[in-house]
């Protein structure tokens, strides 16, 4: 864990890829709404699985409180893409964490 994450701190703004490969920072996705954070072990871990699909069905709840769904994974492009075909996903968010840069892991 890096030490400049911690309880009450401020998370990075990161600037990442989006699903569709448009470089978007956290804060632009978030605007003033809350969010939700998810970084994932990526879409090759059935326990993932489970826990995204969650996640998708509860994204109307999400949407209903103003509140982003973000999603960091290790995965390239072409994982992310199926993985959030795969699950139904349609939130307009879905990140990729680059896993060769390791000034960026959290």
């Amino acid at each position: 864990m890096r030490s400049d994450i911690r309880v009450g701190g401020t998370f990075p703004d990161y600037e990442l890829p989006d699903q569709s490969g448009r470089r978007r920072s956290l804060s632009e996705l978030q605007g003033g709404n809350p969010m939700v954070l998810h970084l994932s072990r990526g879409g090759f871990d059935p326990k993932e699985h489970q826990f995204v699909r969650r996640l998708v069905d509860a994204y109307p709840e999400f949407r209903n409180a103003y509140t982003r769904l973000v999603l960091i994974s290790t995965d390239n492009q072409l994982n992310i893409n199926e993985f959030r075909d795969a699950l139904g996903a349609t939130w307009p968010t879905r990140w990729r964490r680059p896993s060769d840069s390791p000034k960026e892991r959290a």
